[in-house]
């Protein structure tokens, strides 16, 4: 009887926040929005243009460990000469 209640309960909660809020279900076209390069006049989906994003930072990422690794191996090298 109770598990009915909250039940019944938790639907007139969800159908009142559908109609509170309808625009949740908006965000997802998000994605098919397009920016321009401004430097070369290309348009990219934001998709794309956040793709391109996060791989020019796991390259940055990537050549700090090579540069400290490097440091690390001079520092070595003075310490022991």
């Amino acid at each position: 009887m109770i598990r009915r209640l909250r039940i019944w309960l938790w639907h007139i909660v969800s159908e009142l926040e559908q109609r509170l809020y309808p625009f949740e279900k908006e965000d997802m076209g998000d994605y098919y929005y397009t920016v321009k390069n401004e430097e070369t006049g290309e348009n990219y989906m934001i998709i794309e243009w956040i793709k391109s994003f996060d791989e020019r930072i796991i390259r940055l990422q990537d050549e700090m460990l090579y540069v400290q690794s490097e440091l690390r191996g001079i520092k070595h090298d003075q310490e022991n000469n």
